[in-house]
């Protein structure tokens, strides 16, 4: 009985081990349930893409001036606006996107 017992628990210890591996991909298991390139959730969802306009319907907030005086400073016809909690740097004329600070960039930071 004893052997049994030990067969058995020995067999969930490896089942679970076996479960909490992750992907070949490197990706956790999470992750690569989602089948979208083992993006973290506030990244595969971007409404923006650098190099590319904003889309019409999204909108933006504007970024306060204690905030753009930590940024590079926007230059002429560009400016600092906030999407999804991202800092992202836009041609005002086009709304292309020039560069973007994303949040995790942005909170360690500190801005």
């Amino acid at each position: 009985m004893l052997r049994l017992c030990a067969v058995l628990l020995a067999g969930v210890l490896i089942g679970a081990g076996a479960v909490a591996q992750p992907q070949k991909n490197g990706c956790p298991p999470g992750l690569a349930k989602k089948n979208n390139g083992c993006l973290p959730p506030g990244q595969a969802k971007k409404r923006y893409e650098v190099g590319k306009p904003v889309p019409r319907e999204v909108v933006w907030r504007e970024v306060p001036k204690k905030v753009i005086i930590v940024l590079e400073p926007p230059g002429d016809g560009r400016r600092w606006v906030e999407i999804d909690n991202d800092l992202v740097l836009i041609a005002e004329a086009t709304r292309q996107v020039i560069k973007a600070i994303d949040a995790v960039e942005r909170a360690a930071k500190g801005i």
